[in-house]
């Protein structure tokens, strides 16, 4: 009796914590394939969202720009984008904010090099082809690296080239170097065996993913996007201490081998929510390239400070709000 009673109360128990569920209100999140958001991975996995109140689901894209337009078309109630894409898209800011960054990095984006076109250190990039997916972030940093090396554009012969075939057109000779990040330089480095050099500078720019939601979804469910803030921030710190397990998650969501993804994970990659200053200086740096190079039909530059909302991430955890306004 003890025991069907024992049992009862636990039946109980899992029937009202699946009506409350049910009950919760549902948001989708896009994402890309990068593992640059996977806390949100982990925190869907883990259940943090639903413990907070929100059944939030991450939806996988092919690429980054995919998940950012599936957003802006609709699909989606929130977006996870990078800075150069943000800038990038013709779209109104006054009707979208950005909320937080996810993560960041100081080491993804690299310049790849064939020693065997005789390319040793960066002055070698003169006179050579080099291959980047166009209006990137690898289009962004190869130029700051060119111009920090005293290299002038005209110097170089620039193909533009998709991601998915740059690392093929650096090991068939087609083009001399590449800049990009993830799979296409593994993918290179494996195949040229020791014949590469890398070239990177942390110091060029920040990659970070930052979150955003419609202006009016904000503002008519502000409780909601606090839940997914916090579901986030979980998932934040269940990826700072189970981080193992972490990248066996976010593997899995993003369909990576674990091999590729741990190193990425324990070395290059900052799951740190906030919105510091510097993410403010880097939209203002980029839209300033993307301006001067036309890659953009705007010649007067957003004002982004008005498209972060601060004040979210502010209810949560102040302690994450580091932007002077």
């Amino acid at each position: 009796m003890k025991r069907f009673t024992v049992a009862l109360a636990a039946l109980i128990v899992f029937i009202c914590a699946s009506l409350a569920f049910a009950d919760q209100p549902k948001v989708t999140i896009s994402a890309g394939t990068g593992p640059m958001s996977g806390s949100l991975n982990v925190a869907e996995a883990k259940g943090f969202f639903k413990q907070n109140g929100i059944d939030a689901k991450v939806n996988s894209y092919k690429k980054g720009k995919i998940a950012f337009d599936k957003y802006l078309a609709g699909k989606d109630t929130f977006a996870t984008c990078n800075i150069v894409a943000i800038v990038l898209t013709d779209f109104d800011i006054s009707k979208h904010k950005l909320i937080a960054g996810l993560s960041y990095t100081d080491n993804q984006t690299i310049i790849l090099a064939r020693k065997s076109a005789g390319i040793e250190e960066p002055a070698d990039l003169a006179g050579k082809r080099i291959a980047i997916p166009r209006a990137s972030t690898g289009h962004f940093v190869f130029w700051k690296f060119m111009a920090l090396h005293g290299i002038l554009p005209k110097q170089v012969d620039v193909v533009f080239m998709n991601k998915k075939k740059i690392h093929a057109a650096m090991v068939n000779g087609e083009v001399d170097a590449m800049c990009s990040h993830g799979m296409p330089i593994e993918k290179a480095k494996k195949a040229l065996g020791n014949d590469w050099v890398a070239f990177q500078d942390g110091n060029i720019h920040r990659t970070s993913i930052q979150l955003i939601s419609r202006t009016d979804f904000i503002s008519q469910h502000q409780d909601e996007v606090r839940a997914v803030l916090r579901g986030a921030l979980a998932g934040e710190q269940f990826v700072r201490d189970h981080l193992a397990e972490s990248i066996e998650i976010v593997a899995k969501a993003k369909k990576y081998s674990v091999d590729v993804l741990d190193p990425l994970m324990r070395h290059d990659i900052d799951f740190e929510i906030g919105l510091p200053q510097s993410l403010l200086f880097s939209l203002e740096t980029v839209e300033q390239w993307a301006i001067e190079n036309h890659l953009v039909k705007r010649t007067e530059p957003r004002n982004y400070l008005e498209f972060i909302d601060y004040r979210p991430l502010e209810d949560v955890n102040a302690d994450k709000v580091a932007i002077l306004r």
